[in-house]
């Protein structure tokens, strides 16, 4: 990897999505990415939830742990089980192999930055305990 600095925005990014009762409505741009950018040691990338998103029936689990930046709205994160209210300003550190899932329950976008320390983001194998 090269010794510059490499600037992105959410709008520069491919959108991915899920759209189903299973894995949730969510879509994400990844930002830094090792498969996408020169970069390496972390995935970066900005998610958001849809207002009146349903919440999936359960979370998801990954190896590598994972933390949540809350950009704007409110919501809940439930991590292995455990329910707690988040909103604009909020970090969460996600364990690894722990099951979690956001869920918007305001009435705007639920928007988070993700960070893993992760080259790449297809190193993130998602698993569904369904």
């Amino acid at each position: 990897m090269g010794n510059e600095a490499v600037y992105r925005r959410p709008e520069d990014c491919e959108t991915e999505s899920w759209r189903d009762p299973v894995s949730g409505h969510v879509d994400w741009w990844t930002l830094f990415s090792s498969d996408r950018t020169n970069t390496e040691g972390l995935t970066v990338g900005v998610a958001e939830i849809p207002v009146g998103a349903p919440e999936p029936p359960r979370g998801h689990q990954h190896v590598q742990a994972e933390v949540y930046y809350f950009l704007s709205g409110t919501g809940q994160v439930v991590v292995n089980g455990d329910r707690r209210e988040v909103r604009t300003g909020d970090a969460v550190f996600i364990p690894g192999d722990a099951e979690h899932v956001a869920v918007n329950t305001g009435n705007e976008p639920l928007r988070l930055l993700y960070f893993f320390a992760a080259d790449s983001f297809s190193d993130i194998i998602y698993k569904f305990p369904h």
